[in-house]
Formats: structure tokens, C-alpha cells, sequence
């Protein structure tokens, strides 16, 4: 057991008093935040702790443990938060850093998408952007805005080119794609279809069991946003040809629509349809929190600008396809 799983082991059992014997880490270097599945003695994974460390506000942490459980009231698959012995909504390491526990859900990550998982998987987002506006909640965050390349854009630019940390070259590819976004910046900030937007809606945030989706997880972006930026941006992580290839599956594509619209409260409008594609794109630029929290937790920058860079050269290659697939799917 290495020494990081054998503090997370010991605090869990301090603070919230489980009988956890060993664990495993969980989320690589793709997150800052620390996450670890802790064991019982038998092996099995039973509980999620989780170190924020890209948003440890406690005004946001209570807000974020309380969307759980008000979703899970709802039907949403998502993990029952637990209290601490005393009590208590999260505990401190010796550090002063805070830690979340959560109940563990079954299943596998969706690392393998094929036509109906992609589509039940696209119906349980519907479900969540379903969730009523009011849940008794004060909502934070999170930060930045879901809109802030479009209404700030040089800010955020200067905001990311701050912590770049050696990777200018990398970010300033992303220039033309911003320039292009642009062009339909108008149309994307007058959507105002405000849901419950999860933020990072893909694969890996997603498990499965026997043909089903047990678990939506990684609820650390929820917050109110438009809900075509949220099905863009999950609906190009479902219908990619696989990590790091950004290449749409037509058929993926059309059950993610498909998943969606038969769920989803009200269909899709034509101008949520026109800005599709690009909220695809704005799903990719880079989020300076993200890249500030990356660098504090040691990480290296690079991949981190690497992927989306992919795909959005991607995205671009495939703008008429893409275009003609999500008039077809959604005409149905």
C-alpha cells in the first residue's frame, strides 16, 4: 500500500469511521483532484474519497453535496454523500485540505460507447437537465463562467496565458478556433435554455452495468448553463472514435440525439441546433481554472492543452458532416 492510499485509508477511517482497508486511485493526471476508491476487507470497493483541489470554496462544497443528494431524491444515479463521526459534511487532513466521502457505485466506466449505451447514456443527461431550477439550494459557481470565452474573451485568454507555463506555442494554436467561434458568439450567448449542465459529461464519468447506466459520477462542474452546451460537448465525447481521436461516429452522433430528444423536456430549437458545432468547439478552449489547478497539484500543462487542441482540428475537418448529421437526427 503506498503511502498516499495509506493516509486516505486512515483519514476515512478517523473521520467517518469505515471499516476501509486498502484502496486505489482513481482519475490519473487528466484531474488535480485527489480521488481514491477505498476497499473493505474483503477487497471490495465500497466508498469514494475525493480531495478537491480545483474548487475547495466550502460555500461550493455544501452546495455540491447537496445537488447529490437532491438528485438522487429525483432518480438520478448518482453517489449518497456520507458525514463525518461528528457529523460533518467533509473533514481536514493534517494540511488543512478538505476531503469528501461517497458511497460507491457499481459498474464499469463507459470506455467502450456503442449505439445504445450512447443512447441511454444521452437520456440519463436529459433526465438531469430535467431536475427543476428550484432545489432549495444555494447555487455557487462554478468558476469561470460557462460563457466566458464569448463575453470575455482577451480576459481569459490573458487568464490562461498567465499559468501557460512554458506552452505558448500551444495555446496560441488555439487562436483560430477562438477567431471562428466568433463568428457565432451572438447566436451561443442569446441561448437561454438554462438547466442543471454537469459540465463534463463522458465515458469515464459514466458506468455501466448489464446493458445500463448505474452511475452518473464526477459531479465537480454541475452548475446552471445552457443545456446545448452541455449535450455538445457530451455528445462529442460519446461519439468520438475513441481517446484522442476526435473523429465522429455517425452512428454514436445519432444515438446521443436520438437518447436526448426523446427524453429531454421540449425538443431542440433550430438555433440550439445551429449552435451545436459550435458549442462543440467552445466545450474544447481551455478553462484557466482548470489549467491553474493542474499546475498547483504538479501537473504538467501539456497534455492538458494537447487533447482538446486535437479536437478541435478535428471538429473543424468535419464541420460539414457534422452539420448535415445533426439536421438529419434531429428532423426525425
Amino acid at each position: 500500500m503506498t503511502a498516499q492510499i495509506s493516509a486516505a485509508v486512515t483519514l476515512a477511517r478517523d473521520a467517518f469511521a469505515i471499516p476501509a482497508a486498502g484502496g486505489v486511485l482513481l482519475g490519473g493526471g487528466a484531474t488535480a483532484n485527489q480521488v481514491v476508491a477505498l476497499t473493505d476487507g474483503a477487497g471490495r470497493r465500497r466508498w469514494v474519497l475525493r480531495g478537491p483541489r480545483r474548487d475547495a470554496r466550502p460555500e461550493r462544497l455544501a452546495f455540491l453535496l447537496g445537488f447529490h443528494q437532491a438528485a438522487r431524491t429525483r432518480g438520478l444515479p448518482v453517489a449518497a454523500p456520507r458525514h463525518t463521526v461528528d457529523g460533518q459534511a467533509w473533514t481536514y487532513d493534517a494540511q488543512g485540505r478538505p476531503w469528501l466521502l461517497l458511497d460507491y457505485l457499481p459498474g464499469r466506466p463507459l470506455d467502450v460507447v456503442t449505439a445504445e449505451l450512447a443512447e441511454l447514456a444521452a437520456a440519463r443527461l436529459a433526465d438531469l437537465h430535467r431536475l427543476p431550477a428550484q432545489l432549495g439550494l444555494t447555487t455557487v459557481g462554478p468558476d469561470p463562467a460557462w460563457n466566458a470565452w464569448l463575453t470575455l474573451p482577451e480576459e481569459t485568454w490573458r487568464a490562461c496565458a498567465d499559468v501557460a507555463d512554458g506552452h505558448h506555442a500551444l495555446l496560441n494554436a488555439y487562436r483560430v478556433h477562438l477567431d471562428q467561434l466568433h463568428e457565432h458568439a451572438p447566436e451561443l450567448q442569446q441561448a437561454n435554455s438554462q438547466v442543471w449542465g454537469h459540465g463534463d459529461f463522458h465515458g469515464h464519468n459514466l458506468l455501466h452495468h448489464r446493458g445500463q447506466i448505474t452511475g452518473v459520477i464526477d459531479l465537480d462542474g454541475v452548475g446552471r448553463r445552457p443545456r446545448i452546451t452541455d449535450l455538445a460537448y457530451a455528445a462529442l465525447m460519446l461519439a468520438r472514435t475513441g481517446s484522442g481521436d476526435y473523429r465522429i461516429k455517425p452512428h454514436l452522433l445519432r444515438a446521443v440525439l436520438t437518447g436526448y430528444q426523446q427524453h429531454a423536456t421540449a425538443p431542440l430549437t433550430p438555433a440550439e441546433e445551429r449552435t451545436l458545432c459550435p458549442a462543440m468547439v467552445l466545450s474544447q478552449l481551455p478553462d484557466p481554472a482548470h489549467l491553474t489547478a493542474l499546475l498547483r497539484a504538479g501537473h504538467d500543462l501539456g497534455p492538458a492543452l494537447a487533447r482538446p487542441l486535437a479536437a478541435l482540428r478535428d471538429l473543424a475537418a468535419q464541420r460539414t458532416l457534422l452539420v448535415n448529421l445533426i439536421t438529419e437526427s434531429t428532423a426525425r
